[in-house]
């Protein structure tokens, strides 16, 4: 079913269809897309959360480029009973040309063969998953029963977010309907079959993209069948607080950021306002309700 939620707050018109939290997607999981690009994203953790616990930075040698890393991190937020991972591509918030290279690659088949995926993005996620993030989660599952699962990223970070909550939905690893996956300016990470196997595994799948994000629209739809899955939320502005947004539930929302034919590379660096610096030195201020 396709559905087109708009929403404005200035007029506090909120319609019953929309699974977009801007509070919770700007306020507590931006903030942890943003560490992953810290030196030290504890601080962010300890600063963004009323009870945050850190578990560890995994951080590897990305394959396709071998002078860059990735990593991903495992966080708690005990007053939100919520564990968090969260996940960057590359150390640089940019997209550099080594990259672009890498991801108009054809897709490769995964998940049993019930999708393909770029081999960039299931690569990076992979080896930091099996580098210790898996048995990081699985510990903090068990310490802490009960909790919801948040997993975000940025750019390709985005992606590997994707792959690793499709991963843990598939696997049966944690209950898909406890599983929230928030993303920011997140390139199309697989085909048609990758992203129907999202959008029937995970109930609460959310890609934020702000204004002409360049990111988002590669590698192009033509190009081997690459698609996005849902449900997409497009700020057409600068994302300022009370900004309007749109919600398209459906892969490609023609409502959305496809409805643009121009692209900039500059939105991709800013999302709410700020870019993923803001998390350098930890992330004091930044949620009013800690």
């Amino acid at each position: 079913m396709k559905t087109i939620c708009v929403l404005f707050f200035l007029l506090n018109v909120n319609s019953v269809f929309c699974l977009y939290n801007e509070t919770f997607a700007r306020y507590f999981l931006w903030p942890m897309a943003a560490a992953t690009f810290s030196s030290n994203p504890e601080l962010c953790v300890r600063d963004n959360f009323k009870q945050g616990e850190f578990k560890r930075k995994i951080e590897v040698q990305c394959d396709h480029i071998k002078a860059d890393t990735c990593l991903g991190f495992s966080a708690v937020s005990h007053s939100d009973k919520a564990i968090i991972l969260s996940f960057r591509g590359s150390e640089n918030s940019e997209v550099s040309q080594e990259v672009i290279d890498a991801i108009l690659e054809p897709p490769i088949s995964a998940f049993g063969g019930k999708g393909k995926v770029l081999d960039y993005f299931l690569t990076a996620f992979t080896d930091v998953w099996k580098n210790g993030m898996k048995d990081d989660f699985l510990s903090l599952k068990n310490a802490n029963p009960g909790y919801e699962l948040w997993v975000t990223g940025h750019s390709l970070g985005a992606s590997m977010a994707s792959l690793a909550a499709t991963t843990i939905a598939t696997s049966k690893l944690f209950d898909a309907n406890k599983i929230k996956l928030v993303t920011y300016g997140q390139p199309r990470t697989g085909d048609k079959s990758y992203a129907a196997l999202v959008d029937s595994t995970i109930p609460y799948a959310i890609r934020v993209v702000h204004k002409n994000d360049l990111v988002p629209a590669i590698p192009p739809q033509f190009l081997y069948g690459y698609r996005h899955h849902k449900s997409e939320v497009w700020y057409n502005n600068d994302m300022a607080v009370g900004d309007p947004w749109i919600e398209c539930d459906e892969d490609e929302g023609k409502q959305c950021s496809d409805s643009e034919t121009t692209v900039v590379g500059s939105d991709h660096d800013y999302y709410y306002g700020v870019t993923v610096s803001m998390a350098s030195y930890g992330c004091k201020g930044w949620n009013p309700y800690v």
